[in-house]
């Protein structure tokens, strides 16, 4: 169900729902700050470390820079996932400490309507870094894992312009109140990864758990892999009278080295964070 999420809240933004579009995504310019925080969770396997797979609760926070102008988008943005990743066996508990974090730089360009006024389809590239750190005290000195993982993303987005028209309505049918004019707008993102550099340990530790390490990367290496996993991002804001933003997003990744590999990577992430978006010229 999860990886099916994606394809239905895209089938959602382009189906044309009870909603009048106040103005086109072409009328965005100028400059956006955005702040949010959540709640994230995952699973892991790292196969260099463990061939456990690892359950995740991860705190997130974000920060993004957003830049319209003509057609184009500017983005650059950071998310950080901070927490622990537990295993849980039959007498035994494992857990791990973790600090991952995601940076990327995108470039949008607004391919226009495609016959609907209401949606705003884009296409671009981008350019992200991935480092993630994890202690896992029960492996003693084997219990030390990180890795650093670059990327070129192939990226297209579709976003659609919403608005609920002033009402009068009754609360329980029986109290009456008015519902002010509200806007909205959604978007969706998603990413695919041309091309990745893998640097990380080149061996399994449990055959290296009684070796003492002075320098703790040695050994390590850089792979290449093509088309490593997927990301996306599905966001709705609630658009204020004075250009500022308020609203929610999910975002969902995944990534591996490979099934083949023998220290492979396996990665995913789901996070729902609250986010403020703050407009200035």
């Amino acid at each position: 169900m999860q990886k099916l999420t994606p394809i239905i809240l895209l089938l959602f933004l382009s189906t044309n729902i009870k909603a009048t579009p106040y103005r086109d995504s072409s009328n965005f310019q100028g400059n956006y700050i955005e702040i949010g925080a959540g709640l994230g969770s995952g699973s892991l396997r790292d196969m260099g470390t463990s061939p456990l797979f690892y359950t995740g609760l991860l705190p997130s926070v974000s920060l993004d820079y957003h830049k319209y102008f003509g057609k184009n988008i500017l983005q650059f943005n950071v998310i950080s996932y901070n927490g622990i990743y537990l295993h849980f066996a039959e007498n035994q508990t494992y857990s791990s400490s973790a600090t991952q974090v995601n940076a990327e730089l995108i470039w949008y360009r607004q391919l226009g309507f495609l016959g609907n006024t209401a949606i705003q389809h884009q296409y671009g590239i981008s350019i992200d870094n991935y480092t993630g750190i994890r202690t896992n005290q029960s492996f003693g000195n084997a219990g030390f894992s990180f890795e650093n993982i670059s990327s070129i993303h192939a990226k297209y987005g579709i976003s659609r312009m919403l608005t609920l028209k002033a009402k009068d309505k009754k609360f329980l049918w029986l109290i009456k109140y008015h519902r002010k004019k509200k806007q909205y707008i959604a978007n969706f993102n998603v990413g695919l990864p041309i091309y990745s550099l893998f640097y990380r340990q080149g061996y399994t530790n449990p055959g290296n758990s009684t070796l003492d390490y002075v320098d703790p990367f040695e050994g390590y290496e850089t792979t290449g892999k093509f088309l490593s996993g997927m990301n996306t991002q599905l966001a709705i804001n609630r658009i204020l009278d004075n250009g500022n933003m308020y609203g929610f997003s999910y975002n969902w990744s995944f990534l591996t080295t490979g099934k083949n590999d023998v220290n492979q990577l396996n990665i995913s992430h789901h996070a729902i964070l609250f986010h403020l978006v703050f407009k200035f010229n």
